[in-house]
C-alpha cells in the first residue's frame, strides 16, 4: 500500500498546482481573452471543431467560461504569491530583502553529525560554496574529507556540555567565530513505548533535542554581538504527526521545532538581533545509516525514501538565499504541517491510516 504521505501523486499534484496557479500563466491568458477576444474565440472554435465538433454559439459560451476561470485562477495565484511573500517576511523579522554582509569563502559553518548521512552531504555542498566547515561528530571523518583544507574535524559528543564547550573553544581557536550553525545530529530506533529502554530514551532526547541548547549557547553569542548569523535546526515531518513505535522520535523532533520557534522570537525581541537568521527543516524519511536497519520495512509500507542530497540541497540553497524560513521536504508534504488544526476525526483518521501502514497491518 502506498503511503498517503509519500505518494508520487502528491508530487505531481503539487507541480500541477504550481503551474495552474501561476499568475505568469493566467495573467497573459486573461489579457488575451480581455483585449483580443475575437482571436481567442477563433482558437476556441477551431479546437471545439477539432475535438468535439461544437458550434459557434457553444464557443462563445466557452469564451465566457474561460474568462471567468482565468479571473479566478489569476486571483488565487496572486493570493498564493502574497501568502508566500508574507511567509518569507515573517520568517525574517518582517524584512523582504536578504541580509547583507555574507562572503562565503570567509564564512565558517559548524555542522553537527557531519560525518555521515544528511550532515555529510551538507558539509560537501558547503565546501563547494567555499565555506570553511567545522564538523562535530563522535564518528571519524570519512577518508575523502580528511585532506580537504576547508574541512576540520572536532570529535564531540553533542550530549555533553563539556565536550561541546571543548570543541567550540577549539573551533574558535583554530578557525575563528562561526557564522553558521547547523544542528543536524540525530538518532532514532523505532520501539513501542512499553519496550523503550530508559537509557535510549534519555539518549535520543539528549541528541535530538537537548543538544540544541548546548551548541547554540556556545556559538550564538558571537552572532548576536555582530548581528549576523544563521542557525539551522533539522527537525522532521515527525514534528507534526506521531506514529506507532515513534513516540520518542516525534516528541524529540517536536521539541526541536519548539526550540526553533522560541529562538527566532528571542532573537527579534530579547536580543534585538534581527539579522541572525533561523531556519527549521522537516524532512520525511531519508535513506541514511540512521535508518538502515529498518529502511526496507519502511519502503514495504509505502514510504518513498529520499536521499541525503535531496535534503542537503535545499538547506544550502536556503543559506545562500540569506534568508530564514521553514523547509518541508518534499514540499508536497506541506499540508501535514497543519494537522493539529484539523478536526479531531480527520486527525485520527490520518493517524489510523499511517499507523496501520507503519506496522504493516
Amino acid at each position: 500500500m502506498s503511503s498517503i504521505l509519500y505518494s508520487p501523486a502528491l508530487d505531481y499534484a503539487a507541480s500541477l498546482r504550481g503551474v495552474i496557479l501561476s499568475p505568469l500563466l493566467s495573467g497573459p491568458l486573461l489579457l488575451a481573452v480581455t483585449y483580443a477576444p475575437n482571436a481567442v474565440r477563433d482558437i476556441l472554435l477551431y479546437l471545439d471543431n477539432r475535438l468535439h465538433g461544437l458550434h459557434s454559439a457553444d464557443s462563445t459560451l466557452s469564451l465566457s467560461t474561460v474568462t471567468t476561470a482565468l479571473r479566478v485562477l489569476f486571483g488565487l495565484g496572486l493570493i498564493r504569491q502574497l501568502n508566500r511573500t508574507l511567509n518569507t517576511m515573517a520568517a525574517n523579522s518582517w524584512r523582504l530583502t536578504a541580509t547583507k554582509g555574507w562572503d562565503w569563502p570567509n564564512e565558517i559553518a559548524v555542522v553537527t553529525g557531519g560525518c555521515s548521512g544528511i550532515g555529510k552531504s551538507i558539509v560537501e555542498k558547503l565546501v563547494g560554496l567555499g565555506v570553511r566547515v567545522a564538523v562535530l561528530d563522535i564518528q571519524s571523518l570519512p577518508k575523502p574529507m580528511e585532506n580537504n583544507p576547508r574541512i576540520r574535524f572536532f570529535k564531540c559528543d553533542v550530549t555533553s556540555s563539556e565536550s561541546v564547550a571543548s570543541a567550540a573553544d577549539a573551533v574558535r581557536r583554530e578557525l575563528g567565530h562561526p557564522s553558521i550553525l547547523i544542528n543536524n545530529a540525530g538518532i532514532t530506533r523505532p520501539t513501542p513505548i512499553l519496550k523503550m529502554p530508559e537509557s535510549f530514551l534519555r539518549r535520543i532526547f539528549a541528541v535530538n533535542c537537548l543538544s540544541l541548547w548546548l551548541t547554540t549557547q556556545q556559538f550564538l553569542p558571537r552572532m548576536i554581538q555582530v548581528n549576523k548569523g544563521h542557525v539551522v535546526t533539522v527537525a522532521s515531518i515527525a514534528s507534526f504527526v506521531a506514529l506507532p513505535t515513534g513516540a520518542d522520535y516525534s516528541a524529540s523532533k517536536a521539541g526541536a521545532l519548539a526550540f526553533h520557534e522560541s529562538l527566532a522570537c528571542e532573537l527579534k525581541h530579547f536580543y534585538k538581533a534581527p539579522n541572525v537568521l533561523t531556519t527549521v527543516v522537516h524532512p520525511n524519511f531519508v535513506r541514511t545509516p540512521l535508518v538502515e536497519d529498518f529502511a526496507d520495512h519502511l519502503e514495504r509500507s509505502g514510504v518513498r525514501m529520499l536521499t541525503s542530497e535531496q535534503i542537503a540541497e535545499p538547506i544550502v540553497a536556503q543559506l545562500k538565499s540569506r534568508r530564514g524560513g521553514q523547509l518541508i521536504i518534499p514540499r508536497s508534504a506541506s499540508p501535514i504541517s497543519g494537522i493539529r488544526g484539523w478536526p479531531t476525526w480527520l486527525q485520527e483518521s490520518i493517524r489510523d491510516i499511517l499507523g496501520r501502514q507503519s506496522i504493516g497491518a
